[in-house]
């Protein structure tokens, strides 16, 4: 088919761009159907009737979601047809018969903003929004279009799981193959495990879409026009997204697309970009990471509508009430506001629940002298070190608190039997199964004796906790929570340490481990000393007499 005559936007900026074999013609959008429409019209005459409008609600549907996200960076200047190209990725999804929603128009147009070069103004975009709202199919359009009419060279789509990654590659397969116009200029595909690619005819460009795993060697050795990050919240360090976010330096128009909904504190590299570009708003600074995140403000009820539409731009469009109503008398609070409401979370997995540790909260309380227990634990890498307290109140709760924390074992080395003789507690737990293992000489002292299988030293008992006892201890200092029966004063060092605490399995059962780069031995050392506060019996004093 001859170019067509007049100049597109990007032939303005200087753009290569092949001729495109859209132009004039447009297949049904009846999906089902392979024929052509007629002229400036959607629809083929077999389907006269049939409304396709992404704008057309849900049957039944009172509520719409917002088109505009809550946080964003804004542009530079109107977003006209001179200086973004989103107005073509919203023709060309209408033309191949899947018209893009309102949020998703709203966003090409944003994302794709150009510098006065004709560049685009961001190379990273970063996109967050609820779950199932249409983040895939927005992406395989925007891949397709950047591969038959912006002439990339090369789109590559990693997930953390490679299998998610090709889903997405047979969709955009799949929709080229439902096209006869994309059709027409698909070459090959290769279906090689390691190696799955597809390619475009050389008269379209020759462009290629491939995909890989999310990891340290992805990408490495290639130049990306186009990079599509699926669920960037789950990458908890900083290995993938450093070997791949290089490879789009060498290309001009290059850019990567982070679609994501929320995180964790485990999301290391989602926070962190997010941070980045909310602190880079600013248009002076010419930050070129865009945000662009529909999600409900912090602090909103779960059953806030106004926050649910916010979070949800597909609301009445491909989403129902029911659905989200669904969700909401399934879902955890947590997983909710994580899912559906777009909103970070501390912790998905923990293994304390927060909302509850925090409602247990009393800093004003004070500590009993009597019944109690010390608790003594370090973390694996040796950084951090914490001796925990805890006392038997008497109506089934235990109050607990952190005594004191060194920043590494040598330091606790030193003063750890001190601060033992100070402190003068009934019992003394630790973990010699684990890191605490060194401090055996002072947890076990030598004349301890052994009395109806406990062991005392001086009036003191010496508790170890081992095997099961430790998965009880760690279980157990759940149920409290859960069940409103811990108390504790709100130390910071101690909440960091149960935020950041997940469960391991073990047998039947879990214990600590903590979560990325942090510390648990406070976590550790307030169970231990919880769970021997509520199971240590008195102990029992000799019975003498005098005699007369």
């Amino acid at each position: 088919m001859p170019a067509p005559t007049d100049s597109p936007p990007s032939a303005k900026h200087g753009r290569r761009r092949g001729p495109s074999p859209l132009r004039g013609r447009q297949q049904c959008a009846d999906r089902s159907c392979r024929r052509l429409a007629r002229p400036g019209e959607l629809y083929c005459p077999d389907h006269p009737q049939l409304i396709l409008d992404p704008a057309t609600r849900l049957r039944g549907s009172k509520r719409l979601g917002r088109t505009e996200p809550r946080l964003y960076t804004p542009p530079l200047r109107p977003l006209t047809r001179e200086t973004t190209r989103g107005f073509e990725v919203i023709e060309f999804a209408e033309l191949i018969g899947e018209p893009l929603l309102p949020w998703q128009q709203w966003l090409v147009k944003h994302a794709l903003e150009l510098n006065e070069d004709g560049t685009y103004r961001f190379r990273t975009v970063l996109v967050l929004v609820a779950r199932q709202n249409g983040k895939s199919s927005l992406k395989r359009i925007v891949s397709l279009w950047r591969l038959y009419m912006d002439s990339a060279r090369l789109v590559l789509g990693v997930a953390q799981d490679v299998s998610l990654a090709r889903e997405q590659w047979n969709y955009c397969q799949d929709t080229i193959h439902a096209s006869p116009d994309l059709e027409a200029e698909f070459d090959v595909a290769r279906n090689v495990n390691g190696d799955e690619w597809f390619r475009l005819t050389k008269s379209a460009g020759g462009g290629r879409y491939k995909i890989a795993a999310s990891n340290r060697k992805a990408g490495r050795g290639l130049s990306i026009d186009e990079l599509n990050i699926d669920e960037l919240r789950e990458q908890r360090n900083w290995a993938a997204w450093s070997a791949l976010s290089k490879t789009t330096m060498a290309r001009a128009y290059s850019q990567i697309w982070a679609m994501s909904n929320a995180g964790d504190d485990e999301s290391v590299v989602l926070n962190q970009l997010r941070e980045a570009a909310l602190a880079g708003r600013d248009p002076s600074l010419g930050l070129s990471l865009g945000l662009f995140e529909w999600s409900g403000p912090d602090g909103c009820e779960l059953d806030d509508w106004d926050a649910l539409a916010q979070a949800n731009p597909a609301l009445g469009y491909t989403i129902s009430e029911g659905a989200i109503f669904a969700a909401l008398g399934t879902d955890p609070p947590d997983v909710f506001r994580t899912e559906v409401l777009c909103q970070k979370v501390d912790q998905l997995d923990g293994a304390i629940d927060l909302a509850r540790w925090n409602a247990n909260a009393d800093p004003s309380g004070g500590m009993p002298t009597d019944g109690l227990v010390a608790c003594f634990e370090v973390d694996e890498d040796g950084q951090h070190a914490t001796l925990g307290v805890a006392a038997h109140l008497g109506d089934g709760r235990v109050r607990g608190a952190i005594r004191k924390s060194w920043p590494s074992a040598a330091a606790a080395r030193a003063e750890l039997a001190d601060v033992l003789d100070d402190l003068a507690p009934t019992a003394v737990a630790w973990f010699p199964s684990g890191p605490s293992a060194e401090f055996a000489p002072i947890l076990r002292p030598a004349g301890m004796i052994k009395m109806k299988g406990r062991h005392l030293h001086r009036g003191r008992e010496y508790v170890e906790l081992t095997g099961l006892k430790v998965s009880e201890a760690c279980m157990g200092l759940a149920g409290l929570t859960k069940a409103g029966q811990l108390i504790h004063p709100a130390d910071p060092l101690l909440d960091a340490h149960i935020t950041g605490s997940k469960k391991l399995p073990t047998g039947d059962g879990w214990r600590f481990v903590r979560r990325g780069a942090g510390h648990v031995s406070a976590a550790y050392a307030m169970a231990g000393a919880a769970h021997v506060a509520l199971t240590l019996p008195p102990i029992a004093r000799p019975n003498i007499r005098m005699a007369s």
